[in-house]
């Protein structure tokens, strides 16, 4: 079947003048819902409607942040993260009309290559290359915290279970230790502001940094979570952890994918997972109705201009790519 495919050089270049982003590339790329979200840096979140293509809202970084690299969003709230050398978190409300800052700006701890995720009160900005910050909020998005914990290095990313009560954690192990030097950890949050421990380790044969990759947040080592599943891109392809009571790690399946993996998102018993194979970015479109067995449906090379793409996100029909200078691409989803 042959796919047809629609490159949106920039979101914004036919948009009212409020909204245009010059100069800034897409980073990081989410769904909720309907609607679709990309964090532009220093040119903010711009929020549109998924199915209409109408852009409801832009979010410029508050006072004391440089910039909103990556995000995340429970119900109206939408956590917003600086990742660049000036860490800070801030909190505002979105009712679909009207945007408000209802958080002010926290310092975070931080550095190149953190995350952000927040569920059912749950708030962890994973801290990049040094510790992360655990965080409680109300539903007004009233913030307590933070207390941090883990190694002075190596969280690049952070996902939150679908409770909020525990974490995924991307994780540098650093060397000597008797476990592969990258990989992830689960770790238990609760719903008290204390410190969370440690429930599982999983080093992961060749899922060190990706090469290439230059944005502030998230990369690599990137998860979504699938049933009762944690899909892991990272350097060696895609890996599928079991999660068996209290989210210890069961057994693991390391998948070749033809690519190294650097972001993914699941639909309908397909897994999404952008990359590059050798010096070509492309998307790999995977069957996992079968865990023990997935099977590659598609791969596709990526018009990136050169760019490596960043981020991905599956919506009602399509498929949507952060691909640095090449902008916002947009595929079908099938």
């Amino acid at each position: 079947m042959r796919i047809t495919f629609l490159i949106i050089v920039s979101l914004l270049f036919s948009c009212k003048e409020n909204y245009e982003v010059p100069n800034h590339t897409p980073g990081v790329v989410k769904v909720f819902d309907d609607l679709l979200m990309v964090a532009y840096g220093e040119g903010g979140l711009v929020i549109s409607s998924e199915n209409s293509g109408q852009i409801l809202t832009q979010i410029f970084p508050p006072n004391g942040m440089n910039s909103i690299d990556d995000f995340d969003v429970d119900g109206d709230l939408i956590f917003v993260l600086d990742s660049r050398g000036r860490d800070f978190m801030a909190v505002f409300s979105f009712d679909g009309n009207n945007v408000s800052l209802v958080s002010d700006p926290v310092t975070v701890e931080g550095g190149p290559f953190n995350g952000i995720s927040a569920v059912s009160g749950n708030l962890v900005v994973s801290g990049g290359t040094t510790f992360l910050n655990r965080f409680t909020y109300s539903e007004k998005g009233d913030v307590q915290g933070p207390i941090s914990f883990g190694r002075d290095r190596g969280h690049p990313d952070v996902l939150l279970s679908t409770n909020g009560q525990a974490a995924f954690i991307s994780t540098d192990f650093g060397i000597g230790l008797d476990i592969e030097r990258f990989g992830v950890t689960s770790l238990f949050i609760g719903d008290e502001l204390d410190i969370p421990y440690v429930i599982s380790e999983l080093g992961i044969a060749e899922s060190g940094l990706t090469e290439g990759l230059t944005s502030p947040v998230g990369f690599p080592i990137q998860s979504v979570i699938y049933n009762d599943n944690l899909l892991v891109a990272h350097g060696g392809g895609l890996t599928i952890i079991d999660l068996i009571e209290d989210y210890v790690f069961g057994s693991n399946n390391m998948i070749d994918i033809g690519i190294n993996a650097i972001s993914v998102d699941v639909d309908s018993d397909i897994a999404y997972v952008i990359g590059y194979q050798e010096t070509i970015p492309s998307l790999v479109r995977v069957d996992i109705t079968d865990l023990s067995a997935p099977t590659i449906i598609s791969t596709e090379a990526l018009p990136t201009n050169g760019s490596i793409p960043t981020s991905v996100a599956v919506g009602t029909s399509n498929v949507y790519i952060a691909a640095g200078k090449a902008g916002l691409i947009t595929l079908p989803k099938n």
